[in-house]
This record gives C-alpha cells, sequence and structure tokens, in this order.
C-alpha cells in the first residue's frame, strides 16, 4: 500500500506564490498518497480566496489573527492522523517522488523522528539547510576563521557551510523546517513546535527535544525540494529578522545550557561577528560591513526586535474557521470541532493504578463534557500507565487524550508536554492523586474572569482518608488560599503560559517548579484569585519516617524560586531566610545537643524546638505518639535544613 502522508502549510500573504507552490506540489506523483493541510494566518492578500479557488483539493481554516509559523503548523499536526507529517513552507514545493523517497527513508530508519530533504532554489542552486547543534567548539572555529583552512574533513563532521557534502544521507543535529518529514509517534512522544518561538529557531528547538529523547533527524539528498525562501519573513520583518533570530537563539540557549555555558558561547559569537565586521570595513565591502554589523547587534540583544502578534494579545474566542468542504475525516482536534473551554492537563509517574479514579471524577464534572478535554502524559513511566490511558481513551466518556514522554526528566517537563497540546483558552491543572469535586471546572472558570490571570482551587483530603491524617508524619496537602500555587489544583490563561514560557525544566524534582511559574506570571502585574468552590481531594499519604525523609531531599531547588523571586521571601519564608518555623529550633537543638555532650547546660537551646514540636506542630496526635515521634521529627527536620543549605550553595542565595 502507498504511504500516506498530511502536508500541513501555514500561510501568509503570499497568495501566488502559494497557488503555484501547492499546484506543482499536487500535480506531480509523489510516490504516495497524500492530503494538503493549510493554516492561513490572517492573510490581508486574498490568499485564502486563492487558494479556494484554485487549490479546491486542500483543506483550509482560516486564522482570525497572526499566531506565527509554530503555533499555526500546530494547529495542522492536531488536524493531522496520518503516520506521517510533511511540515512544507508555503513557498515550498517537492519534486515528484520526493515525499515518498522521504517515507522510504524514514521507514528505514526507525529511530529517525524526521526526514530533510535537499533543498533546492528554483534555480537550481543549493540552499543549505541543515546545521549543527550551537555549540562552543563551532563557535571558536568562526572566531579564528576556522571555516578558511581547517581540513574539510573536519568541517564536514560539523555540517558546516561550505564544506559539507549533501550527496549522501546521514544523520545530522538539525534541519530547517522549511521542508520535514516527521514521523507521528514522535510527534505524539515530542509534542509539536514550541510556540513561543513565533516563527524561526522553532525547528532547531525540535530537533534538539528530539536528540535528547533519543531520536535522529535524518538528512536524504534522494529528495529534492524547491525553495525560494524567506516569502513570508520578508514581508513581515524585513530587516529585523536578524534580531528576531537572535532573540530566539538566547531563548533557546538559556534553556538548553548552563549561564556559564550561554555566556562563552555568546561572547564568543559576539567577538566572531566584531572581528567580520572589522575585516569588511578594511577592505572596504559596505555590504559585508554592515550585514555583520547588524549579526553583532542581534547577538549582543542590541538591535530592535521587531513585534510579533503572540499569543497573549489574541482573543480566545479567535478560533480558526474551517472552510473547506472536502469529506476526508479528521481527528476530534480538527478546527472544524468546538473549541473546548478548559483542557485539563496532568502529569502522571508511575500509579497507572489511579488513573481510573482520576479519569471518573472528571467525567461526574457538571460542566459538559464537549466543553473540556483531558491531556494525561504518561512522563516514562516504568509501570502499565501507557496501557492503562490507551484503555481509558477508548472508554472514558470524556475527550481524554494520552501522551507519552520518552525521557523522564520531571514533572515539569511532563505539564509542559500536556499543557502545550491543550486547544482551550484556559489550563486548569490537577495532578494523577487527585479526585476533583464534581463542580471543580466550573468553579474554576466562574473565579478566572475579567484581570485575573490565575486562580487557586481548594485543596482538602479526601474524608474517607482523613483516619490516615492521624498517623505520625502523615503528609497532608491542604490549600486554603493563594501562596505557592500548587499545581494539584489551579488555573492558567493558555496565552500566559506561552508568554513565560511554562514550567522551567531545571526544577527536576516536584517542589517549587509550581511557584516558580506562578510568580513569573505575577511579575507581569496579573491578578491571582483563590476559588474555595473549586475543590480537589489530594491523596493522603501515611505516616512513614523513611519516605518523610525521602521527600525531605526533593526540596533543594526551594532556593533556585527565591533567588529569582527575592521579593517573594517575606511572603513565602519564615522570618524571611527560613523554609519553615520549625527550622530555626531545630538548628538551635543540634547545636544544643551537639555542645551538650561536653557542657550539659547547652542542653537548654534544644527546649523551643521541643515546646514547637509538642504544642505549636506536633508530629503526631496525642500526648504519647508526639513524644515518641520526637526523634524522627528532629530527623526531618535537619535534613530539611540540609537540603535548603545544599540548595543554596548550589543557587547562590540563603535559605535555611
Amino acid at each position: 500500500m502507498r504511504p500516506q502522508v498530511d502536508v500541513g502549510v501555514v500561510t501568509w500573504n503570499t497568495a501566488d506564490l502559494t497557488v503555484a507552490a501547492l499546484r506543482h506540489l499536487l500535480d506531480a506523483d509523489q510516490g504516495c498518497d497524500f492530503r494538503v493541510l493549510v493554516h492561513d494566518n490572517a492573510s490581508s492578500d486574498g490568499t485564502p480566496e486563492a487558494l479556494q479557488e484554485h487549490v479546491p483539493e486542500a483543506r483550509l481554516e482560516i486564522s482570525n489573527y497572526n499566531m506565527g509559523f509554530a503555533q499555526g503548523m500546530n494547529r495542522l499536526i492536531q488536524r493531522s492522523d496520518s503516520p506521517w507529517f510533511f511540515a512544507l513552507n508555503s513557498d515550498a514545493w517537492p519534486e515528484p517522488g520526493a515525499m515518498g523517497t522521504l517515507v522510504k527513508a524514514a521507514e528505514e530508519h526507525p529511530g529517525s523522528a524526521a526526514v530533510a530533504p535537499l533543498l533546492l532554489h528554483p534555480d537550481s542552486t543549493l540552499e543549505h539547510s541543515t546545521h549543527p547543534f550551537p555549540s562552543i567548539s563551532v563557535a571558536l572555529l568562526d572566531l579564528v576563521d576556522g571555516r578558511k583552512w581547517m581540513p574539510r574533513s573536519v568541517l564536514d563532521k560539523r555540517f558546516l557551510e561550505g564544506a559539507w557534502g549533501h550527496d549522501r544521507a546521514r544523520a545530522v543535529d538539525w534541519a530547517v523546517g522549511a521542508a520535514l518529514l516527521m514521523r507521528r509517534a514522535a510527534l505524539d512522544h515530542l509534542g509539536g513546535f514550541d510556540e513561543r518561538y513565533f516563527m524561526y529557531m522553532e525547528d532547531l528547538e525540535w530537533c534538539w527535544r528530539a536528540n535528547r529523547a533519543g531520536w535522529e533527524i535524518r538528512f536524504e539528498p534522494a529528495a529534492i525540494v524547491r525553495h525560494v525562501g524567506n516569502a513570508s519573513g520578508a514581508l513581515r520583518f524585513r530587516e529585523g529578522r536578524a534580531a528576531l533570530e537572535a532573540a530566539h537563539l538566547r531563548m533557546f540557549l538559556r534553556e538548553a545550557h548552563r549561564p556559564s555555558w550561554v555566556t562563552a558561547y555568546r561572547v564568543l559569537t559576539a567577538l566572531s561577528a566584531a572581528s567580520h565586521m572589522t575585516t569588511s570595513h578594511l577592505i572596504r565591502n559596505r555590504e559585508r560591513f554592515l550585514h555583520w554589523r547588524g549579526q553583532l547587534l542581534a547577538n549582543l540583544g542590541w538591535a530592535d526586535i521587531p513585534s510579533t502578534d503572540l499569543a497573549p494579545h489574541r482573543n480566545a474566542n479567535d478560533a480558526a474557521k474551517p472552510t473547506s468542504s472536502s469529506s476526508d475525516r479528521l481527528t476530534h482536534q480538527d478546527a472544524g470541532s468546538p473549541q473546548p473551554r478548559v483542557s485539563v492537563a496532568v502529569s502522571s509517574y508511575g500509579r497507572a493504578h489511579l488513573l481510573p479514579r482520576l479519569i471518573g471524577a472528571l467525567e461526574r464534572q457538571t460542566l459538559p463534557a464537549q466543553q473540556f478535554e483531558v491531556i494525561v502524559v504518561d512522563n516514562a513511566s516504568p509501570d502499565d500507565t501507557s496501557a492503562v490511558l490507551t484503555k481509558l481513551a477508548s472508554e472514558a466518556a470524556v475527550n481524554l487524550q494520552p501522551l507519552r514522554a520518552v525521557e523522564q526528566k520531571g514533572p515539569a517537563a511532563g505539564r509542559n508536554l500536556a499543557w502545550r497540546a491543550a486547544r482551550a483558552p484556559i489550563v486548569a491543572f490537577t495532578d494523577d492523586d487527585c479526585v476533583p469535586a464534581p463542580t471543580w471546572l466550573e468553579s474554576g472558570l466562574a473565579a478566572l474572569n475579567g484581570d485575573t490571570r490565575v486562580v487557586v482551587g481548594r485543596t482538602a483530603p479526601p474524608a474517607d482518608q482523613l483516619d490516615r491524617a492521624t498517623g505520625a508524619f502523615a503528609r497532608v496537602l491542604s490549600v486554603d488560599g493563594v501562596r505557592f500555587f500548587e499545581t494539584c489544583n489551579i488555573f492558567y490563561r493558555r496565552a500566559d503560559l506561552f508568554a513565560s514560557g511554562g514550567f522551567d525544566e531545571e526544577f527536576r524534582q516536584p517542589a517549587g517548579e509550581d511557584t516558580d511559574l506562578a510568580l513569573r506570571i505575577l511579575d507581569n502585574r496579573a491578578q491571582a484569585v483563590f476559588a474555595p468552590d473549586a475543590l480537589v481531594h489530594h491523596d493522603v499519604r501515611p505516616g512513614k519516617l523513611a519516605s518523610s525523609l525521602r521527600e525531605a531531599t526533593r526540596w533543594t531547588d526551594i532556593p533556585l524560586v527565591l533567588r529569582r523571586h527575592p521579593a517573594a521571601r517575606g511572603r513565602l519564608l519564615h522570618r524571611w531566610i527560613f523554609w519553615k518555623p520549625s527550622h530555626p529550633p531545630a538548628i538551635l537543638a543540634a547545636v544544643g545537643l551537639m555542645a551538650g555532650l561536653r557542657w550539659p547546660p547547652a542542653l537548654v537551646l534544644v527546649l523551643p524546638w521541643l515546646r514547637h514540636r509538642l504544642s505549636v506542630a506536633p508530629a503526631a496526635p496525642g500526648p504519647r505518639r508526639r513524644v515518641a515521634a520526637l526523634p524522627g521529627a528532629l530527623a526531618i527536620d535537619l535534613v530539611e535544613v540540609g537540603v535548603m543549605l545544599r540548595g543554596s550553595i548550589r543557587h547562590h542565595t540563603i535559605v535555611l
């Protein structure tokens, strides 16, 4: 059977060029069966009308605003249900048989997330479209002008322009997204393009994500695609393209590498641009001088970054409008289906047995099922979470979309994967060990109105688990106000998640990433409210000293939150420096116990901690059990202090 491919094209004000490109595509045998999905970003030059007249085969949707390339392409990925998705620029077209050749190459390499073709301009000149990931070694090479004198074999291994041979198939670091055949399984694992990248560098970021997850990107020169290049970008950004590319590259580098690495890389690239600029001035080549001057200013962040119509400025009701009458079937995520009001996002790890209970609670929501969707990410669980989710998705009375992360990188990464796949303007987060009350979604949506940007719902233990809460060292999560912004029960506007970048994946443990995200959004003068009627029941964790000590070790990144948000110290910390009120007396108690070995009167320093743990914050109910729990309580307090000290050293700020 011929392979099935969905071709995704995003358009903006390129009517004649897009019509010609799509006719080239459709009028040739591509060696596969395919359909064309087009998303128009509110073109004003008649692009939609021209496509409807001259390319009636295309399934067209029209946006009411310019959402950018990445978000537009993601809408097409969501509409697609074929095993292969071919991301294609509106000014590009594959030569006959090219798409079939790409599919064949991908099938021969099952570990490939995507395969890139050979790009040629219409005049048959080569477009260099495969690149190395940003690296210190390549930055040094450019600084010493190594492309002119280094052996060709060395340059070829780094896919560098002018030396890299386009004559054989091979794995590459990343390829430009002008024409990229993407495997559906990889898209399901990785998600689509990062929509913070309005245009440019979204392909680099996606390929980097694929590489980190164990996939590879392939180059196949036997498949040829003609590409005009920069058709929409030249119209939209003109001279500002370099500044926008540099800004997006800086964002990528900050998230992919350590701050010291990023600083070194930026210094080297700036010195390289300055060197080329100086050389161009000395040989009186004004065109090259202006080019390198622009590159230097862009790299330094001194160039004006052109405005983009990013998601925070859009109207939540501006859904794309389908205009094609084709009878081809689309997935439930097609633009023709009603846009949900809210997306429920969950990241799950190793709790397959709890997922049916969670989905059952969501099925009982008073909000009509067609008004919300549920996205659950299996965060590379070691159990049968993936199989359980697949079964639930086929049986649930709600729109359940299971996703799977290839690599377990913590709950922040899992939640990012979930909300980036969301279609609704509101995203509600909860956890797999939670049971939302029937009115949870309705109450949360009701509170998220006007200038409110964040809604924190009430969290309480289930009534049938209250007996567990009486055990020594039991861990009970109760939320009765806006303070730490726990992700077990919180509502965000999707636009704010895009604007902020979502959860910072530097937080590998489930501790602090939720507080950091909310504080970043609130830094933009957003308003947060508490919604007591938006209730979620959170499981009580039974009291065991060993598990409590293990849990105490996960708070290492709390100092990172305070380093980034020093103004929050007064609200989040005890006396500006201590993580919990039990920590100051615990430190005194430790000093008293050590000093008391030689000087017994020093044991008096233990008394403040004893008072705190016996009357203020006991580790167990009942007088006898409180006393019996004292050694374990002191161990937990001191472990937490040690963890805070370790985090303080790592993140260069003091929290105890």
